[in-house]
């Protein structure tokens, strides 16, 4: 595995954490928009894993 990978890798789990921590505190500040917020964050991760099967099938 390049380096590039690992740091590509890193990456997205840095950012996968930031908006996990970030939607906690919105659920906790503002009850109300968590469904909405939490729905929309499935949506992005569903997006992000489709995207990266995509190109792991495209590479191998």
């Amino acid at each position: 595995m390049t380096l590039t990978a690992l740091f590509l890798i890193m990456l997205l789990f840095v950012v996968t954490l930031l908006v996990g921590g970030g939607v906690l505190a919105l659920a906790l500040h503002r009850p109300a928009w968590a469904a909405p917020v939490t729905a929309a964050v499935a949506a992005m991760m569903l997006i992000a894993t489709v995207a990266s099967m995509l190109v792991a099938v495209a590479r191998s």
